[in-house]
């Protein structure tokens, strides 16, 4: 088959996809077969794979592709991306590690993907150096931040929040890493400010970020604060036994013990068995009677 025929067939199977995915793939089966050093139909293969969340399949092919091709570092960065899709991060960084002078999206994945992997300091390492050549993304600070907190460098999370301010300026994601850095220095009243602030942009918080917020708040003597965000943390997942026990203990101090029974009700309902504060706390309510 000439040159311009698999073109043709490529069009051809492009404009298939939109009608007859299958066909268009036994088209490219076939151009593969019959043009066996050719990696243009394989490539096209996995890219349809891929875009039908075939991933097994649109590896294989971009796979056989490289042998074709095996100095082709955008066939290297598909291939990477494609194991990272499926969760496969070791496989991924395999893949990026192969790449010549990678480009900094590459080093940003490989250090998402150490994140993933738990492999924090080496992720911030990536992180710092990619940094010389690109310190106003955004998405860069956050990773970087996040990795810190994880090792529990506060200190250097704090610098670098301070730092991604003066070169990204204001950033709702950034409210809640510098809410749990400030918690983490228990300056409550900065941390309990950045987390309302965050909570009324309307982004979602997941629960244990919930949790250090209502801290923050009954640490700051406003326990009343700490009420909403763990009642929405409870609609959104209500499947958290430390979202109960901290609403009940609190509604309980505050004396609405209507509420508390509610919550503690909602409790029972999805958990057969309570952990021994809840227990605690179902016993008090007990003795409060109503």
């Amino acid at each position: 088959m000439s040159d311009r025929d698999v073109q043709n067939l490529l069009h051809r199977a492009e404009a298939l996809m939109k009608t007859n995915w299958i066909h268009a793939v036994q088209l490219l089966i076939q151009a593969a077969e019959e043009n066996p050093q050719d990696p243009r139909p394989l490539i096209a293969l996995g890219d349809y794979y891929q875009r039908r969340q075939l991933y097994d399949k649109a590896v294989k092919s971009y796979q056989s592709a490289l042998k074709l091709k095996p100095g082709d570092n955008q066939l290297k960065l598909i291939i990477g991306n494609t194991f990272f899709a499926q969760g496969e991060y070791q496989l991924a960084i395999v893949y990026y590690d192969q790449i010549t002078d990678p480009h900094s999206d590459v080093r940003f994945n490989k250090a998402l993907a150490l994140a993933y992997l738990g492999r924090n300091r080496e992720s911030i390492e990536i992180m710092k150096n990619l940094m010389s050549v690109i310190d106003n993304n955004p998405f860069i600070y956050f990773l970087l931040i996040e990795q810190l907190l994880r090792v529990e460098d506060y200190e250097a999370a704090q610098r670098y929040i301070a730092r991604a301010e003066a070169k990204i300026g204001h950033h709702r994601h950034l409210l809640l890493l510098k809410g749990l850095t400030y918690a983490r220095f228990q300056n409550w009243l900065l941390a309990l400010n950045a987390f309302r602030e965050y909570d009324r942009s309307g982004a979602l918080i997941q629960t244990e970020h919930v949790l250090i917020y209502a801290e923050c708040a009954v640490k700051c003597g406003a326990p009343a604060l700490a009420i909403p965000p763990l009642e929405r943390a409870i609609e959104r997942n209500p499947y958290s036994m430390g979202l109960y026990e901290e609403i009940i203990r609190l509604l309980i101090q505050q004396k609405h013990t209507d509420k508390a029974r509610h919550y503690m009700n909602e409790a029972k309902r999805f958990f057969p068995l309570l952990s021994p504060l809840l227990q605690l706390l179902q016993s008090r309510l007990g003795k409060l009677g109503g």
